[in-house]
C-alpha cells in the first residue's frame, strides 16, 4: 500500500510538472505538423497502399499510420529519455530519498512506487499525443474508420508504447546507476543518437570493409547496357546490416512498424519480445542497484 501511495503522489507531481507538460506539448505539435500530408492523394504515403493483399477496409489506418510513423521512431525515444533521466537521480540529488528512508518506508516501496508513477506518466505522455494526432488525421480525411481500422490503430499505438517503455527503462537504468541527472541525460541521449543516426551509416562502412566494394554485372536492356548489383553481394550486405542494426532498439521497432504498414499484421513477434525483455531486464537491474546501494 505504501508503494501505491508513493506512486499516486509521484504521478500527480509528474503530470503537473512543467517538464511533462512541455514534453507532451512538443511531441503533440511535432506529430500534428506532419498531418498536412495525410490529405495528399499520393499512394506512396502508405507502404501498404500498393499491396494487392491489403483489404480496402484497412487503407484508412494504413494511410494514417504511414504519416504518423514517419516521426514516431525519432520522437518517442526523446520523450522516453526526457521523462526518465531524472526519475531516480533527481530524488537523490534533492535529498528526497534520504527523507523518505528516514520514515518507515523501505527502499522497495520507494523504487516500486516511482516505477509505477513513471510508467503511467510515460503511457499518458505518449498515448495522448498519438490519440490526438490519429483522431485529427481521421477527421481530415473525412472517412469513418471501420472496426479493422480501429483494431490496427490500437495495435500500432500498443507497439509504440512498448517501444517507448524500452527507452524509458534504459533511461531509468542510467538514472539509477549514475545518480546524476546530467550524466543520465547524456547517456540516454548518446544511446539514442548512436542507434538512430550513427550506427546505420557506420554499419555500411563496416560491411564495405568486410565484403569489399560492391560487385556489378552487366545487363543488356534493349540497346543499352546497364550495371546491376550482384544479387549475392546484396544478399550478404542486407543480412550483415540486419545483424548489426539488430543491436539497437530502433531496429526492432521499425521491423514491427513495417509489418503493420504492409497491412498484413504482425507476423514476426521477435522484435516485440526483444523490446519487452529488454525493458524488464533494465527495470529489474535498476531495482536491484537502487535497493542494494547506499544513498548518501
Amino acid at each position: 500500500m505504501k508503494a501505491l501511495e508513493i506512486a499516486r503522489v509521484e504521478f500527480g507531481n509528474m503530470v503537473r510538472s512543467n517538464k511533462f507538460l512541455a514534453i507532451v506539448a512538443i511531441f503533440t505539435l511535432m506529430l500534428l505538423s506532419g498531418l498536412c500530408r495525410v490529405t495528399e492523394p499520393s499512394a506512396m504515403l502508405s507502404f501498404g497502399a500498393a499491396t494487392p493483399e491489403v483489404e480496402s477496409s484497412k487503407k484508412l489506418a494504413l494511410k494514417v499510420m504511414g504519416v504518423i510513423g514517419i516521426n514516431v521512431p525519432m520522437l518517442v525515444p526523446v520523450v522516453a529519455v526526457m521523462l526518465g533521466f531524472d526519475i531516480i537521480s533527481g530524488k537523490v540529488e534533492k535529498g528526497i530519498v534520504r527523507t523518505l528512508l528516514a520514515q518507515p518506508i523501505s527502499r522497495d516501496h520507494i523504487i516500486a512506487g516511482t516505477f509505477v508513477a513513471g510508467l503511467t506518466s510515460l503511457l499518458v505522455g505518449v498515448a495522448i499525443p498519438l490519440a490526438l494526432s490519429l483522431s485529427l488525421a481521421i477527421l481530415l480525411l473525412g472517412i469513418t474508420p471501420s472496426l479493422t481500422d480501429i483494431a490496427l490503430l490500437i495495435t500500432y499505438v500498443s507497439v509504440v508504447a512498448v517501444f517507448a517503455l524500452a527507452y524509458y527503462a534504459l533511461s531509468v537504468f542510467f538514472s539509477t546507476v549514475t545518480s546524476n541527472s546530467v550524466k543520465s541525460l547524456a547517456a540516454g541521449t548518446l544511446v539514442w543518437l548512436f542507434s538512430s543516426f550513427m550506427l546505420p551509416g557506420l554499419s555500411t562502412a563496416i560491411i564495405r570493409l568486410l565484403l569489399g566494394p560492391p560487385k556489378f554485372e552487366q545487363v543488356q536492356m534493349g540497346q543499352m547496357i546497364v550495371l546491376k548489383t550482384d544479387p549475392d553481394y546484396m544478399r550478404k550486405f542486407t543480412d550483415l546490416q540486419s545483424k548489426i542494426l539488430s543491436l539497437t532498439l530502433d531496429y526492432h521497432f521499425r521491423v514491427i512498424q513495417d509489418q503493420l504498414l504492409l497491412g498484413l499484421g504482425i507476423k514476426d513477434y521477435t522484435g516485440l519480445v526483444v523490446l519487452i525483455a529488454f525493458s524488464l531486464a533494465s527495470l529489474i537491474a535498476s531495482f536491484t542497484v537502487f535497493v542494494k546501494r547506499e544513498v548518501r
